[in-house]
């Protein structure tokens, strides 16, 4: 004769407990990798929107101050910090003198620089390298054809 059974047996509710409890950790750590992903994302997102910025300050400087190392600036609790090296000091293109009938060059006018820009934002460092042509401020005065 066969019993009756009403219920689980304690094997069944142990395996289903392990998968709940397997299901909600599992959750768990998803959201809290997702929120560390915002809270990085937010933090580049606010280094780039400063990014104009800042590179406008550092022609600035490079083009009417001729500082080559930038002092530490700070931006909406961004910390900035610069390097620029001088690669070259190039020429405009040449242009077509009329009086002679042939090319003449102008003196040396821009200033190429290589920049080092670091920015810094909570637990985010980022770094940027590039070039920066600036015009010579000196030679401003210079007569153009």
């Amino acid at each position: 004769m066969r019993r009756a059974t009403s219920g689980f047996t304690l094997i069944e509710i142990l395996v289903a407990m392990t998968i709940l409890f397997a299901t909600v950790v599992t959750g768990v750590m998803a959201f809290q990798n997702n929120m560390q992903n915002s809270v990085k994302a937010a933090e580049v997102t606010h280094i780039l929107t400063q990014l104009d910025t800042v590179r406008s300050n550092i022609k600035y400087s490079l083009q009417h101050q001729g500082e080559t190392v930038g002092r530490d600036l700070y931006s909406q609790a961004v910390e900035i910090s610069w390097q620029a090296e001088l690669v070259d000091y190039l020429r405009p293109a040449p242009f077509f003198e009329d009086a002679t009938g042939g090319y003449s060059q102008y003196a040396p006018r821009y200033r190429l620089y290589a920049v080092t820009l670091t920015m810094l934002y909570g637990s985010t460092k980022r770094t940027f390298n590039y070039e920066e042509l600036v015009w010579d401020e000196n030679l401003r005065q210079a007569a153009s054809p």
